[in-house]
């Protein structure tokens, strides 16, 4: 009696799906919207409940929450009265995304419990997976870390059953991520290297680029910067031939700061330039890839470009009315030219560059000793360390009295444990 209308119904919905897998929001919202008026003519409510499931979703997605929370009501009060349990537990699992869109997470983990306790026996077993899994990042949020873990747990043990290995890989990193969040570093670890190997045996490239970040973040906190640098430089290589410019932009950013702890600083300006050259937007992440950049130039001596990023980061800050960040900038200017002056008054007579040249590698040690002290005051110790190393390395080299040099090294690398020991 329908057989064209339900025909028309079905490519809509069809339609509708295709848009929703590709993020076109609004055109899934209007072929579901049709669908929808066609469904309402049938005699069968599982239709308009699953049709009005989908359109809710969509709104999720357009941040129409109060529409999208009616669409989940009317598909719960429709599959209660036909007693459809995977309906009503969709439908429960939709006013979870809602409630988790305004940031009720205490409201979400309930809904999301009960779409798993009405959850069919005979319904597909990955899709009772992911609703764990949800549940698991709502605990997370909520820090109850150990129902955040028994939830994650449930859904790994059923992508295992299932032979879901992706899923599986990407438990792995939400439960390394859950370990971190509780300072067990080395339990998050060893989740991640998990994940790392099951995504190189399904040759998941983009899940594993992803994993090798978190886990060159991780050792990057525990201050294993060599481990860091070989997981970060391979997911930047990795990066290269599929990513957006942004993920490529923050690779390429993180891996010159662990080359900067490891004091590979033409590396590190090498990667920089590229996350610099590769950044899409002009906005503060910019201004501060400048910054950095100039303070890289600062310390290889290369003044003159140094002086360039600095001018390019405070026109950024100037247009964003950053204050903070424009006082640092023009009080690194004048240690900029502090150290050209230095620079130009040690070459005023041969005997003194030739000595400079022999003491200090031709150096300005007090610029760099300046610039120690001005990262130290804004409590930027990881780069005051930075500098007071090669200090350090300068005035053994030179044979010269080092331990007030060496006590200043103590002193700020106790910041940065204790820094550490905070999160």
């Amino acid at each position: 009696m329908y057989e064209r209308e339900l025909s028309i119904w079905r490519n809509l919905m069809e339609d509708g799906t295709q848009c929703l897998g590709e993020e076109q929001y609004r055109n899934a919202e209007k072929y579901y919207s049709q669908a929808l008026l066609l469904a309402h003519q049938f005699s069968v409510p599982e239709l308009t409940a699953f049709t009005l499931r989908l359109l809710a979703t969509v709104r999720v997605r357009l941040g129409y929450l109060e529409l999208a929370e009616e669409g989940f009501q009317s598909a719960l009060l429709i599959c209660q009265e036909v007693q459809n349990a995977k309906g009503m537990s969709e439908a429960w699992a939709g006013l979870a995304s809602v409630s988790v869109k305004r940031g009720k997470f205490k409201v979400a983990s309930h809904e999301y419990e009960q779409a798993i306790t009405i959850y069919p026996t005979t319904s597909p077993p990955l899709r009772l997976g992911m609703l764990y899994a949800d549940l698991g990042q709502v605990y997370a949020t909520l820090a109850e870390w150990n129902r955040a873990q028994d939830a994650y747990s449930e859904a790994q043990k059923i992508c295992r059953a299932n032979g879901f290995l992706k899923g599986e890989g990407e438990l792995d990193v939400l439960i390394g991520e859950l370990c971190f969040r509780q300072k067990k570093k080395e339990e998050a670890t060893k989740s991640l290297q998990q994940a790392c190997q099951v995504f190189i045996g399904i040759s998941d490239i983009v899940a594993l680029t992803n994993a090798l970040q978190y886990l060159a973040l991780m050792y990057f906190e525990q201050n294993k910067m060599r481990l860091a640098f070989e997981c970060q430089q391979r997911a930047v290589a990795l990066c290269l031939k599929f990513d957006t410019k942004h993920v490529l932009s923050e690779s390429c950013f993180f891996l010159s700061r662990i080359e900067q702890s490891l004091d590979l600083l033409e590396e590190a300006k090498y990667y920089l330039e590229l996350s610099i050259r590769f950044y899409p937007e002009q906005d503060i992440e910019l201004a501060l890839r400048y910054q950095s950049m100039a303070n890289l130039l600062l310390l290889t001596m290369d003044y003159s470009k140094a002086e360039l990023y600095y001018l390019k980061a405070l026109s950024l800050y100037e247009s964003l009315g950053d204050e903070l960040h424009i006082g640092e900038v023009c009080e690194a200017l004048v240690v900029l030219k502090e150290s050209r002056k230095s620079g130009e008054e040690s070459r005023e007579s041969k005997e003194e560059i030739e000595t400079q040249a022999k003491m200090l590698g031709g150096f300005p040690i007090e610029a760099l000793i300046r610039l120690a002290e001005f990262y130290e005051e804004r409590r930027n110790y990881r780069n005051a360390l930075e500098c007071y190393w090669r200090v350090l390395e300068m005035g053994r080299d030179a044979q010269i009295t080092t331990g007030w040099i060496e006590a200043r090294v103590q002193k700020v690398s106790k910041h940065i444990r204790r820094k550490r020991s905070v999160y």
